[in-house]
């Protein structure tokens, strides 16, 4: 079975609404790369080979997520090295030697030091610090990848390139057109959406297409919004709970990427170009796969509802109770990398009873309820 490696943050339809408004190149580039991204897909043997790649390097003997900053300078992967489409090789084109995309960018910052050489990989580097010490103690992950590898970062990728995405070895973030898109890296929840993406690969790896792709998106979103209100020492309640807050350089018009309260108001430029989200089942869009892969980036909004609704219910922090149950789903066996929101809500119901006992189950069962899930 062929599968989908690398995870954008971005839709497509978000890209494109801007280029067909502006017709600016960097933009077309950057559209080109998502579609890319989004539809490129690889054997399992291909798929087995980079986690085997992902799996064998480790910078310091016996570390585990040592940090790694890498600066493209607004380039992208050396094509001398057979890099002949994105996001990633195939194996056949891979050199002789083991080599991965995000080798080609020089490193400018590993864990050990102790002074970044520029503010863009100080705020990254402390960013990744701050996540990986939150999965670790708060949601006891200590396999982010489901091996012991580096945590390669790539800043300043492309040139004015506006995304952020995973490749399946690596996480990296655009500088933005400065237009419409300020940097990528500027945003923690940001930062932890796309290394979440890695976690998820080692877990349920969900299909990026149709639902279980929207739960790929989803379980992203989720980790991230925990990560952003650790760090902000908010509780559920106090959260504003919005992604990206720091992406549109038009604030009123493009408030924050992703609301999980509200799903479909986090931003507004025009009639034909806003947020798309959709926060319950009455609203699903049954796209074709062509179309964000099946909506994977606008349905995703109805499990993030059913997230959000259960955090503030149960009041505290998010991570302490919601965020578990929601932990133990994503890697609970019986969950296939097809899973429906159905085949997910199930899984969360098992692990909220497992977890914390009756009442919480039936506040999970709730939550997905008041999205339009009954769960039997």
């Amino acid at each position: 079975m062929n599968q989908i490696l690398g995870r954008s943050l971005l839709s497509p339809s978000l890209i494109s609404h801007f280029y067909q408004e502006s017709q600016c190149n960097d933009l077309k580039s950057t559209l080109f790369h998502i579609n890319d991204i989004m539809s490129r897909t690889y054997t399992e043997e291909d798929a087995n080979y980079q986690r085997q790649l992902l799996a064998s390097t480790c910078s310091i003997a016996g570390g585990t997520y040592n940090r790694v900053i890498r600066d493209a300078q607004q380039r992208v992967e050396n094509y001398t090295h057979n890099h002949s489409s994105l996001p990633i090789c195939r194996r056949e084109e891979m050199p002789a030697d083991e080599h991965m995309a995000h080798n080609d960018f020089a490193v400018i910052m590993r864990e050990e030091d102790k002074v970044a050489p520029t503010e863009p990989a100080h705020r990254v580097f402390a960013a990744i610090g701050l996540i990986r010490s939150f999965l670790k103690e708060k949601l006891n992950i200590d396999q982010m990848f489901g091996c012991d590898a580096d945590i390669n970062a790539v800043i300043h990728y492309d040139k004015n390139y506006s995304n952020a995405f995973w490749n399946s070895q690596a996480i990296f973030f655009g500088d933005g057109d400065g237009t419409i898109f300020g940097p990528f890296y500027n945003d923690i929840d940001i930062i932890a959406h796309e290394l979440a993406h890695g976690y998820i690969s080692s877990q349920a790896d969900f299909d990026y297409v149709d639902q279980s792709g929207a739960l790929n998106e989803s379980v992203a979103d989720v980790l991230g919004i925990m990560v952003k209100q650790y760090v902000q020492k908010q509780t559920a309640t106090q959260s504003n709970w919005l992604l990206g807050e720091n992406l549109f350089i038009d604030k009123r018009k493009g408030p924050a990427l992703r609301s999980m309260k509200n799903p479909g108001t986090a931003y507004y430029f025009t009639k034909s170009n806003n947020d798309p989200q959709v926060g319950h089942m009455d609203q699903y869009r049954d796209l074709p796969r062509y179309v964000d892969n099946g909506g994977v980036h606008i349905n995703s909004g109805i499990p993030n509802k059913a997230f959000y609704l259960l955090a503030t219910k149960i009041g505290g922090y998010s991570w302490e109770i919601a965020g578990k149950i929601w932990v133990a789903a994503v890697s609970d066996p019986s969950v296939s990398n097809t899973a429906t929101f159905i085949e997910f809500a199930q899984a969360t119901i098992r692990s909220a009873k497992n977890l914390f006992g009756d009442q919480i189950e039936l506040a999970t069962r709730q939550c997905w309820l008041d999205v339009g899930l009954r769960v039997q």
